[in-house]
């Protein structure tokens, strides 16, 4: 009966009859093909397009290369890792089994999969976190950023951190995924099923005790920065309604320099707005799903969803790796100014700039320069 471990090499326990009215909820359903056959294909090219054009303007425009911008680079880098990855563990799984789910052939291929994946994940909270610090030293305590500012040993640092984090966050969780379970399945005894597989695998905890403790370890990396940016954002938005309400009563208003503290605050809205949102579905479900173990009664939201809860939390996070590069560049100008600059040839952008530098005066350079994140740091 299909490929894969004969009935007689599982013990009773791991074998599963499956009924005839049980055999929808082995299968894929409509959601599960619609979205792996179509949403996910489009955000993961889409997700590949936006984060790697970031990266290729950050490294074309050297201007660009501020300490915000290197950590947004690695934000980008691992929001590809996340994305990449996840995108094609799904697919793969839909395209190697009609079976909903079925996942790998040994316990190694779960644990280097999962060490990775979460890397990227963890990883990625830790760059969004040290951005939203980047700026919250730059606007709250200017002196002390200043005195930080520009150091390429602290930034790589930082982000040799950030990366490490990511991997002990990471590493922390395999006993979750340490075991390779197989099932072997007895399909219904009627023709249609013969071609189906005879087994499943899906990977699992080393001893049942695990999932009572993973769960909490696993929303902890993601409440902690949540809490910290909240604080972050606040406190940049105050100072910026403050400094653009004394710069109201000033005769002298720099007008390029508010418009560019209406840009800060409208990306870091978007941003956290768009952060919170992608991340919330998957906490509430994992939180749901630990505190009804614990309690031993049946999750409400996967007996109303089924399925279903499993999309609600990947879609939003898989979006949210590929639209990061979108809300730093489509907020702000200055960005979309240097992106024509990078896609220009660098013969063209040369004359370009030299001839600029030819018409107007060092002082007019200065003041109508496209504006870097350390350039709006610094005259905020």
């Amino acid at each position: 009966m299909g490929a894969g471990i004969t009935s007689g090499e599982c013990s009773e326990q791991d074998a599963v009859n499956i009924s005839q009215e049980a055999v929808s909820s082995w299968l894929h359903t409509a959601l599960d093909v619609s979205i792996l056959t179509i949403v996910e294909p489009i955000i993961w090219c889409l997700g590949f397009i936006t984060n790697l054009t970031f990266l290729f303007v950050i490294v074309r425009v050297r201007k660009l290369r501020s300490d915000t911008n290197i950590y947004l680079a690695h934000l980008s880098l691992a929001d590809l890792l996340y994305l990449c990855l996840g995108s094609i563990y799904d697919i793969r799984r839909y395209t190697a089994s009609v079976v909903a789910f079925h996942e790998f052939a040994n316990s190694a291929q779960c644990v280097i999969f999962f060490t990775v994946i979460n890397t990227g994940y963890f990883a990625s909270i830790a760059f969004v976190t040290m951005v939203s610090f980047e700026r919250f030293l730059a606007l709250c305590h200017p002196m002390k950023h200043l005195k930080i500012r520009g150091r390429i040993r602290r930034t790589h640092r930082m982000i040799a951190i950030c990366w490490l984090v990511g991997l002990l966050f990471s590493t922390s969780t395999v006993p979750r995924v340490f075991v390779l379970n197989v099932l072997c399945l007895q399909w219904p005894d009627v023709d249609a099923f013969v071609d189906y597989p005879s087994s499943y695998a899906y990977c699992g905890p080393v001893s049942p005790w695990v999932d009572y403790f993973i769960p909490p370890l696993l929303n902890v990396p993601w409440i902690m920065p949540m809490v910290a940016n909240v604080f972050a954002y606040v406190r940049i938005l105050q100072m910026l309604n403050k400094r653009t309400s004394n710069q109201n009563i000033t005769v002298n208003t720099d007008h390029d320099a508010t418009h560019i503290r209406n840009h800060v605050g409208k990306m870091l809205v978007a941003n956290g707005t768009v952060f919170f949102l992608c991340q919330v579905p998957y906490r509430i479900f994992s939180l749901s799903g630990w505190i009804c173990l614990l309690a031993q009664i049946p999750d409400p939201f996967r007996a109303a969803l089924g399925s279903g809860t499993i999309w609600i939390s990947v879609v939003p996070q898989n979006i949210n790796a590929m639209i990061n590069p979108l809300i730093y560049s489509a907020v702000n100008p200055e960005y979309r100014s240097e992106f024509k600059v990078a896609f220009k040839c660098k013969g063209q952008a040369r004359r370009q700039n030299t001839s600029v530098s030819v018409v107007r005066g060092p002082e007019q350079n200065k003041t109508t320069a496209l504006a870097t994140d350390e350039d709006i740091e610094t005259r905020l």
